[in-house]
């Protein structure tokens, strides 16, 4: 099996000689997109930083912050170093709340337009930003169907044949501000799944526009007596999401 390195270093080692040369200023735009934002789980009261960026065969890789904070390198090595890599996507840790607050992560992670840069496979420099905001949307209440905890789902069961999942729109920001919700994301998952590979576990994801507050989920997707996760996530303008989780069981045939 062939092996491949990635190394990536997070606060305080951006400033090391081995990734100054790729935090830079100025160089040609990014060609794909860069996003960085936060997911807030409500139910489980945890919250991580999220981001992505978009480059074909990307080499290097830096974040720094509207501070001027250098806060993640990217570096591919060895044969994915010639071989670039087209997109990097990573999640922080996600510590419960008690651990580590909100206003810990507000505090660490600033608002404003973070700097994105690097190489690509090409020995070009590359840059561009992303704008990261505070604005978290309050959680998603979810009207039906009812949902417990998974330690109680095998006493909450529901006919695969009728399941339509609705919630109440969500107006306000945790902090009870504004907010601008760009859409709801909805995600069904089977949880036992007899995978060796990991990659075809039954999943129903769906994205529905801000206006709508309800959906179907398909009867030829949900098998008798299995038990399933329910997410819907409220999603902010800026990409940053609270989601409110739950489980049921459907029913045997």
């Amino acid at each position: 099996m062939a092996v491949v390195a990635l190394t990536v270093l997070t606060a305080g080692a951006c400033g090391s000689d081995t990734s100054s040369d790729a935090c830079f200023e100025k160089g040609k735009s990014f060609e794909g997109e860069a996003r960085l934002y936060i997911e807030h789980n409500a139910t489980d009261k945890d919250t991580g930083f999220h981001g992505m960026f978009d480059q074909e065969g990307l080499s290097e890789g830096c974040i720094v912050t509207p501070d001027g904070d250098e806060v993640m390198f990217v570096n591919p090595t060895g044969k994915l170093e010639g071989l670039g890599i087209n997109q990097f996507f990573f999640e922080s840790r996600e510590p419960p709340n008690d651990e580590y607050s909100i206003a810990d992560l507000k505090a660490d992670f600033p608002e404003g337009d973070y700097r994105i840069s690097g190489f690509d496979y090409q020995g070009e420099k590359r840059v561009g930003s992303a704008e990261f905001s505070h604005a978290i949307p309050a959680q998603p209440t979810i009207v039906a169907p009812k949902i417990v905890g998974e330690e109680e789902a095998e006493s909450n069961t529901l006919r695969p044949t009728d399941v339509t999942v609705r919630w109440q729109p969500v107006t306000k920001t945790i902090d009870g501000e504004p907010v601008t919700i760009s859409g709801y994301e909805v995600i069904v998952t089977q949880e036992e799944h007899d995978d060796p590979d990991g990659l075809s576990r039954p999943v129903y994801d769906v994205h529905v526009p801000p206006d709508m507050t309800e959906l179907s989920v398909p009867d030829e997707f949900l098998r008798p007596d299995t038990l399933y996760e329910l997410e819907v996530l409220a999603l902010e303008e800026s990409g940053n999401q609270t989601i409110t989780v739950g489980f049921f069981t459907t029913t045997r045939p």
